[in-house]
């Protein structure tokens, strides 16, 4: 039986994480020995298949000052080497950039074969001594590296490096059919990590939308996702959008939600390949996204499919909206 290992960061809600919970399942359903190294100790967000084992390492960073951050991480790392050592996977699957680039130098030191995993575009961070050293020069180590994009591979890593494929996300969700028989209300819908202020344009979101409420008073914009509340509560406040917005925390039953709204909104400053759009496309909603770097003009066909606008153009938005 061939055996897999994947290694992250943790299982948490988010995209990359949904991605490794998709393909693990799929793994172990075909036959495959699956097992995912967690270095965070947190339980799964979504749902593993009965025999997707997940594994801690023993060590947990402790956060307390920089030196117990870099030594514990190093034990960390440690641990996460003598568990690969003693299982002696066919191939181990780090996913996110630091995880790639520590997991490819181990599996190099082990002999063990790679295929690092890139969720992010290639700008991101690339300004950084660390992240440029792991993308230039650790990861043409690998056996493989996958990237979410075209634009990554024509306008970055293949440039460098042979071994890099474009691997899409997949989609978790069933299309939905008929869906122009779903009961849909009057709901523009956003759904990110709150903690992702900056990345996923909440500020641009609240703008756009407090722009069009006075005239579409029936109208409310849903807030989905995980992270501290009070930064979006007290925007909304400052905008007087309280009675015409609603935020709902982490949402499991995802689907439903997307089923019963009428339009997908992403305002995001940088992406990867949004999921989320992704999905929302999948049940039927009509779309609308900035042409950010990178992922929605990979998903979106302006005016066929949904509607692209010019990347942070908030008049552009606020007309598509």
């Amino acid at each position: 039986m061939v055996k897999l290992i994947f290694v992250i960061d943790s299982m948490i809600s988010g995209g990359a994480e949904r991605v490794m919970a998709v393909l693990a399942n799929g793994f172990s359903e075909s036959g495959y020995d699956t097992t995912i190294i967690s270095k965070a100790h947190k339980s799964s967000f979504y749902q593993l298949g009965d025999n997707v084992k997940l594994v801690y390492p023993k060590t947990v960073v402790d956060y307390k000052n920089k030196v117990t951050i870099l030594l514990t991480r190093l034990k960390l790392y440690l641990d996460i080497y003598k568990y690969l050592k003693a299982e002696k996977p066919d191939f181990v699957i780090p996913f996110s950039t630091t995880t790639n680039g520590v997991t490819i130098i181990t599996c190099k030191l082990l002999g063990l074969k790679v295929i690092a995993s890139e969720h992010n575009n290639f700008k991101l961070n690339l300004n950084s001594f660390k992240v440029w050293v792991i993308k230039r020069i650790i990861y043409p180590h690998a056996r493989l590296l996958t990237v979410l994009t075209e634009r990554d591979r024509n306008e970055y890593y293949g440039k460098f490096m042979d071994n890099v494929i474009v691997m899409p996300n997949p989609l978790p969700l069933e299309p939905a059919e008929n869906v122009g028989n779903l009961l849909r209300e009057k709901i523009i819908l956003f759904v990110g990590d709150l903690s992702r202020w900056d990345q996923k344009g909440f500020d641009n979101l609240l703008e756009v939308f407090s722009q069009i409420s006075p005239e579409y008073q029936d109208w409310k914009l849903v807030i989905a996702g995980s992270g501290n509340q009070s930064r979006l509560k007290e925007k909304i406040g400052e905008l007087g959008l309280l009675e015409n917005v609603s935020i709902l925390g982490e949402v499991r039953e995802i689907r439903t939600l997307f089923r019963e709204s009428s339009i997908f909104a992403l305002t995001s400053k940088w992406e990867g390949l949004p999921m989320v759009l992704l999905e929302a496309m999948s049940q039927g909603l009509a779309c609308i996204a900035f042409d950010c770097f990178t992922g929605p003009r990979e998903l979106i066909t302006d005016r066929r499919d949904g509607i692209l606008v010019e990347d942070q153009n908030l008049n552009a938005f606020v007309a598509g909206l």
